[in-house]
């Protein structure tokens, strides 16, 4: 056997530089070194280009674990990097399995949705569930999906597998986001990812934002079209959207102002729909990390980027939107959105940027300007507002009085109609009652008609929506037409008063009727400004021609605290300061109880003279009430039927409805007042009646709908007057006070006034009076001089004072 041959070992062997340098000399001609081993001035070999030498290139490297980029520059420069290392895709089963989850939290939350309108359903209801899955689950994964696939495929066109997105969303259903999906995950970071070129970067990055925003679009479009214009059956606050300019254009030919009607309980679809569109809108805005920032780089190109005063100039405007963002809205996803953007501009280290192979190919300035203009359409017809999602608090309420009118001028000769546009102000269905009438000087003598009211003067509307609104019509007529009587004008100005009767929803209008052209009050009452011992009231005089005038008083209970003289036109401030006695001293009152105030004449020089007598507002009886209840006394026993009502604030009412509890009078009974509600007491005696309500508040009492009498409710001592009123004047000679308490209540009598004569009454008045007890007092003038008089009697701390005060006229007494 021969001796094998020997193998000749070559002692010299290449080295990985050597290796990298003969594999780029395939494609490129190599120029001076930019930085050692690792970047060169480079040229293609002949026949091929810069970029076609770059991918034959990478083919060779990629194996070997390097990457070669091309910067541009004339010439372009090569940099040879480490193949960086990629991310584990997630397997088919394990995503199909997350995605398969997160229709399930959708399906939830669109369970929760739909529980809104259907307080007797429960969460796992089968009929929701099944429900959301239709109509919010599968539309949501299938945009998704289809924006995932898009993306994809984009990617392979350029040879990068970048894989399918990972949607996140939670089983949350929160106002300020209640759309469950919170975004999208790409399953590699952009910096481990090579991107052939910045055109390939902006398409990929653009894919997916751009198909969830114009997908959502047109399930929000379809949700709307499947969204009923009438609401549905509330058990909570509902959650209402803002709308984009986008939508708001699309939809404005075919639904025009209803869709704000529908943005308030929005079909699933909708809700799938404005959750995608804002997905895929705010993955667009250039916050590092968000393929807007990286559609940025692919426009701008990562030298520009990095610069330092860019990346400041982009920093001071973050924080300028930020500080924006913060005072003008309380929506908790832009908070911490802003607050990321400025983090991350801040901190840019910890937002890589996207790793581009082949820098030297960029964009066209046609392709620039077409990304740009996409951008910006999306940006701006796509911003979702300050608060794209918000809690509807004033969902159940009464009518929206905003848009009624506030003043109206009236020709007195002339009727008025009025016609009332009645709208809910929240989203529920709204039925009552509404009532109307006019308070000011003679306002029994106008009239109010309508065909629409009732024999009360009452309207009754029900079932009232926002789509399905109902209006009120009446006409007006001043004293002068109404009592046909061309002598009577008005000279002050009149309130028609508009109570709304929703039920748990009570609301009153004022609304001012002027005469223009006649110097006039501005209101039809007298203001109490102080309710004191010596009372102060006030109004204002609106004063139309150059007539020097001036104001005059005739009872001596008043006296002026300002200026009476009137000389130009405008608007002149006209207070009084009473005497004790000052209001008591009216025996007037106005067809609701309130106390006249008194006669105010204005005295032109030509010898013309005008007089106002209105009422003092707020002036209305007080009924003193011991521990919530109060007993009704016998003389409240009528011949005839009649109803009490007690509110616990605003003014006296009569009932809007008929319909209401009768009481079965004789023995002993008793009623439990809520707010608003009213009985119904039958003729008869009424036996021992006892009413139990609130500390505050007003009882009325009505006669097909008239008052009859009405009180306000305050704390104190249950003290009495047969035939009167506590704290209001006494015109008789004789009343029974009844002690209504278990205490003895003594008695004292206050003498008050400007009479030169001491001797001007006579009274028999007891000491006190003895617990659940009756007594006479009698009260008779005295004197032979000219008085004006006031009586009254006030129970305060413990202790009945019968008040009387006298007084001498303006003029003196004789």
């Amino acid at each position: 056997m021969s001796e094998a041959e020997p193998i000749v070992l070559d002692h010299s062997a290449w080295t990985q530089q050597e290796l990298i340098l003969h594999i780029i000399h395939r494609y490129f001609d190599l120029g001076n070194e930019v930085m050692a081993g690792q970047a060169w001035e480079v040229r293609a070999k002949s026949g091929r280009s810069d970029s076609e030498a770059l991918i034959q290139l990478n083919k060779e490297l990629e194996p070997l674990g390097y990457l070669s980029m091309l910067d541009r520059g004339n010439p372009p420069i090569l940099s040879i990097a480490n193949y960086p290392e990629g991310q584990q895709i997630i397997a088919n089963w394990q995503l199909s399995a997350v995605w398969l989850m997160m229709a399930g939290f959708l399906t939830m939350i669109g369970s929760a949705w739909l529980m809104q309108f259907d307080s007797s359903a429960t969460a796992l209801d089968s009929n929701l569930l099944q429900e959301s899955i239709i109509y919010m689950a599968i539309p949501m994964m299938l945009v998704m999906a289809l924006a995932s696939e898009v993306r994809r495929k984009i990617a392979l066109q350029y040879g990068v597998k970048i894989g399918h997105v990972v949607p996140i969303a939670f089983p949350i259903l929160a106002v300020s986001w209640p759309f469950g999906l919170a975004g999208i995950l790409s399953q590699h970071r952009a910096d481990l990812l090579p991107i052939p070129n910045r055109r390939a970067l902006a398409i990929i990055e653009l894919a997916a934002p751009l198909i969830l925003f114009f997908g959502g679009s047109l399930l929000t479009l379809i949700g709307l079209y499947l969204t009923p214009l009438e609401p549905p059956e509330l058990s909570s606050a509902p959650i209402g959207f803002d709308n984009n300019i986008l939508i708001s254009i699309l939809t404005l030919e075919w639904m025009g102002e209803d869709l704000l009607i529908k943005l308030q309980w929005i079909h699933l679809t909708g809700l799938a729909g404005i959750g995608l569109t804002l997905i895929g809108w705010t993955l667009l805005l250039p916050i590092p990390g968000f393929p807007g920032d990286r559609l940025l780089h692919a426009l701008i190109g990562p030298a520009e980027m990095s610069d330092s005063n860019r990346q400041t100039g982009i920093f001071i405007l973050m924080l300028g939107v930020m500080v924006i963002i913060f005072a003008n809205t309380e929506y908790m996803p832009w908070l911490l959105i802003a607050a990321l953007a400025a983090m991350r501009r801040f901190s840019p280290e910890n937002s890589p940027p996207p790793l581009v192979v082949d820098e030297s190919i960029i964009p066209s300035n046609k392709e620039r300007s077409r990304f740009v203009t996409l951008l910006v359409f999306i940006l701006i017809l796509g911003f979702p507002g300050l608060s794209p999602s918000f809690a509807i608090n004033q969902w159940d309420e009464g009518l929206d009085t905003s848009e009624w009118v506030d003043e109206i001028e009236l020709n007195v000769s002339e009727p008025y109609n009025l016609t009332l546009e009645l709208t809910p102000e929240g989203i529920n269905p709204v039925s009552g009652w509404i009532q109307v009438r006019i308070e000011g000087e003679y306002s029994q003598l106008w009239d109010i008609n309508s065909s629409q009211f009732n024999e009360n003067r009452i309207y009754r509307f029900d079932q009232v929506t926002q789509n399905s609104p109902d209006m009120l019509s009446m006409t007006i007529t001043p004293l002068d037409i109404a009592q046909n009587n061309p002598t009577l004008v008005s000279d002050a100005s009149m309130w028609l008063r508009i109570l709304v009767d929703v039920e748990g929803h009570i609301e009153e209008h004022l609304t001012v009727l002027r005469n223009p052209v006649t110097t006039s009050p501005i209101d039809p009452l007298w203001l109490l400004i102080e309710d004191t011992e010596t009372p102060r009231i006030c109004m204002s005089i609106q004063k139309v021609d150059n007539r020097t005038a001036s104001l005059v008083l005739t009872n001596p209970f008043w006296e002026f605290e300002n200026d009476t003289n009137l000389t130009q036109p405008g608007l002149y401030d006209v207070c009084l300061r009473g005497y004790e006695g000052a209001l008591q001293s009216s025996q007037y009152k106005d067809e609701f109880r309130r106390v006249m105030g008194p006669a105010l004449a204005l005295d032109f020089e030509n010898g013309e003279r005008m007089t106002w007598w209105l009422p003092v507002n707020g002036t209305e009886a007080k009924l003193q009430i011991s521990d919530g209840a109060w007993q009704i006394p016998d003389w409240y026993s009528a011949n005839t039927d009649y109803t009490i009502t007690f509110g616990g604030q605003g003014i006296a009412f009569c009932p809007s409805t008929t319909i209401m509890p009768e009481m079965e009078i004789g023995d002993s009974w008793n009623w439990t007042f809520s707010d608003r509600s009213s009985i119904r007491i039958p003729a008869g005696q009424l036996g021992s009646g006892t009413l139990y309500f609130g500390s505050s508040g007003w009882l009325a009492f009505c006669k097909e709908g008239v008052m009859l009498r009405s009180y306000m409710i305050v704390e104190g001592d249950d003290v009495i007057l047969d035939g009167g009123d506590v704290g209001m004047h006494l015109a008789f000679p004789e009343y029974i006070i009844s002690n209504r308490m278990n205490k003895t209540i003594p008695i004292a009598v206050s003498w008050t006034g400007d009479s030169p004569e001491a001797d001007v009454w006579t009274v028999s008045i007891p000491d006190e009076i003895s617990p659940n007890s009756d007594l006479m007092m009698l009260l008779e003038t005295a004197g032979t001089t000219a008085l004006y008089r006031a009586v009254w009697v006030t129970v305060d701390e413990g202790e009945i004072t019968v008040n009387l005060a006298a007084r001498c006229p303006v003029d003196g007494c004789e």
